[in-house]
């Protein structure tokens, strides 16, 4: 359930981020385009019937149908045609003849007769009556029925012209023939059941009357009009066949009829029973031998063409789009774009199972447009969330930058500090400061958290109030200090953050400084041509609840010597290389800058070069210096009160 709790979030957010406009104008484009794609089968039936195709001809070359019975076809061909007593159409005292022939010396199971016999004028007629006992005397024999639409005053009409009354009352059973037309004039189906005419097809009246199983009997039983798709397998191979002329030169023939399924139908090119196919031209009588085949094997599949089944899988294919385009690859188009294009290839072969042929392309087409409307929104979601996230950062960095030192520190006993941050982003992880406390000394830090974004920021602003805190007491000292930062850092973050730290005291009266580290970086001390480094073992405070003593050591002061402290977004700094700057690289740079000059212009000169090594690439950490200068001073005169 978690794609679906997630997916209503995301709608609910929508909802609220997007101008109601816009959401009602997306809302009544899906269900426009949905109305058109449901309604107007035109639209996809085209596609769909080249898949059916693609099935047909698949079942066709690598199935074999299972047969219920054995069926024989026998052909009314031109040879038949040319050699038979009567031209054509045969009257029906030679159809009485031909079948009392075939049902006594053949004894087939069952026959049809797929010719449609004239009705005559008057029920008196004696060839008529002749025929209608013989068909009778066989208790086997099944006649086919047509039917057509008309157009008239009155609109479309359905004309139905079933065997003469005479003959269908004499006949085993009787059913339709004739196969529904697609569009591009193929049959590919046939109609089981067609409930204005209450008649089914030949070949369910024949399985039943013969008592056969009908694979699905029971579901078929309960749709009142139903079509299903023909499997042709047996048409690659050819179904057996035997002309009536071969039947009647040779008696042996004959035996090939027994407990056999006799269609009996025209072949003869000049009779135009031929009919286009996924397969090509196929003969009508072929094409119930197939529809036999398809019902008895249970191979056959209903068409979802209903308009309540194109809207069903119409609904389905816009679920899975809710499901593909909202969560499963929200981060990863190329996936997503693979999995809309083997859409189609899954739900071919879906259309393989049993009962009900789903409208692949109509699925297609849900998915498609819902989820392309789907992305559209949860991007301008994702564009809104990110907007609100800059702006967010926006603020956090602009109160960041408020923890700053406002302005340089100036000291006449001999210091100036000054510091400069670049954050990666808005809003980042690093911050320094410095101030005086209350006993005339000067405390400075600058720490670094890992990572950077408004989570490192939050933690820069906990460690600022721990030091506004702390040194507002009187036993302020920095083994303390670091201590307490470690401890919050560690109950915010659980081990998940860390930072690292270096503070310092700075006593001008005594020209001494306590320097302290917490696995920071080590701080350079430049004095005329040459820098030297002052390295502190320890841990990054935010590592371990327990309180653990920190490195601290005391250095005296030079004169005219200047500290110069930095976070590792100036050591790691990368060119298009990859190539880091490196602590001899930052040594030599700190060396080389000319003495005499501010604090200001030797940032602003390191900063140059680290930009010349960087190359024009972006920044990838935060970056942060700080500089103390301990110019040679005046002792701090103590005014008095007036």
């Amino acid at each position: 359930m978690y794609p679906f709790r997630n997916l209503s979030l995301k709608l609910r957010s929508l909802q609220m981020l997007l101008p109601r406009r816009d959401f009602i104008t997306a809302t009544a484009v899906w269900l426009v385009i949905s109305a058109l794609l449901v309604i107007f089968n035109s639209l996809t039936t085209p596609f769909d019937n080249r898949l059916k195709d693609l099935k047909i001809k698949f079942n066709a070359s690598y199935v074999k149908a299972t047969i219920p019975a054995d069926i024989l076809l026998l052909s009314i061909d031109s040879e038949t045609l040319a050699t038979a007593p009567h031209k054509w159409p045969w009257p029906q005292s030679y159809w009485a003849k031909l079948l009392r022939r075939i049902n006594e010396e053949g004894q087939p199971k069952a026959v049809i007769i797929d010719v449609y016999f004239q009705t005559p004028e008057s029920d008196d007629d004696t060839e008529l009556k002749v025929f209608a006992e013989t068909i009778g005397e066989t208790g086997r024999t099944g006649l086919v029925a047509l039917y057509e639409e008309i157009v008239t005053n009155f609109g479309r009409q359905l004309k139905f012209v079933p065997p003469h009354k005479l003959l269908r009352r004499n006949a085993a059973f009787s059913g339709l023939s004739q196969q529904p037309i697609d569009e591009d004039g193929k049959i590919r189906s046939f109609l089981l059941r067609d409930m204005r005419i209450d008649c089914r097809h030949i070949a369910w009246e024949l399985l039943d009357k013969v008592d056969m199983p009908v694979a699905h009997k029971n579901e078929l039983m309960r749709r009142d009009k139903a079509v299903a798709l023909i499997d042709f397998a047996t048409s690659e191979t050819g179904v057996s066949q035997l002309s009536i002329k071969q039947l009647l030169e040779d008696d042996l023939h004959f035996e090939y009829l027994k407990d056999r399924i006799v269609v009996i139908g025209a072949t003869a090119p000049v009779l135009h029973d031929y009919h286009q196919t996924p397969l090509g031209l196929i003969t009508g009588p072929e094409i119930i031998c197939n529809t036999i085949v398809t019902l008895g094997a249970g191979h056959f599949q209903l068409l979802g063409d209903s308009m309540t089944s194109r809207l069903f899988y119409y609904l389905a294919g816009t679920l899975l789009a809710l499901l593909i385009f909202s969560d499963f690859f929200k981060d990863n188009v190329r996936q997503m774009v693979l999995m809309w294009l083997a859409l189609p290839v899954l739900l071919f072969f879906v259309s393989f199972l049993p009962l009900e042929h789903p409208p692949v392309i109509l699925t297609w087409f849900g998915y498609t447009v819902a989820g392309s409307i789907i992305f559209i929104l949860l991007r301008f979601l994702e564009i809104s969330e990110l907007r609100q996230q800059l702006l967010e950062a926006e603020i956090c960095g602009t109160i960041q930058k408020n923890f700053f030192p406002a302005e340089n520190l100036v000291d006449p006993r001999g210091l100036t500090c000054y510091g400069r941050c670049i954050p990666q982003k808005d809003a980042g992880g690093d911050f320094y400061d410095f101030f005086k406390l209350a006993d005339g000394k000067v405390f400075f830090m600058l720490g670094d958290v890992t990572g950077h974004g408004i989570s490192a920021s939050m933690i820069t602003t906990a460690a600022k109030t721990v030091v506004i805190l702390e040194s507002e007491k009187e036993n302020f000292d920095l083994q303390n200090l670091l201590q307490e930062i470690g401890y919050t850092i560690f109950s915010m973050t659980n081990k998940r953050r860390m930072m690292s730290a270096v503070a310092g005291i700075i006593d001008l009266e005594n020209r001494k400084l306590v320097l302290a580290s917490a696995g920071h970086l080590p701080s350079v001390m430049k004095l005329g041509a040459t820098a030297t480094e002052h390295p502190l073992p320890g841990l990054p405070l935010g590592v371990a609840k327990k309180k653990r003593p920190m490195s601290i050591k005391e250095i005296p002061i030079p004169e005219n010597g200047k500290l110069f402290v930095y976070s590792d977004g100036i050591i790691e700094g990368l060119n298009w290389s990859n190539e880091m700057l490196g602590y001899d690289t930052f040594y030599k740079m700190v060396a080389e800058l000319p003495d005499g000059q501010s604090c200001e212009k030797d940032v602003d000169d390191l900063l140059a070069q680290l930009k010349v090594h960087a190359q024009g690439r972006n920044f990838e950490d935060d970056v942060t210096l700080l500089v103390l200068d301990f110019a040679k001073g005046e002792p701090e005169k103590n005014e008095e009160k007036a």
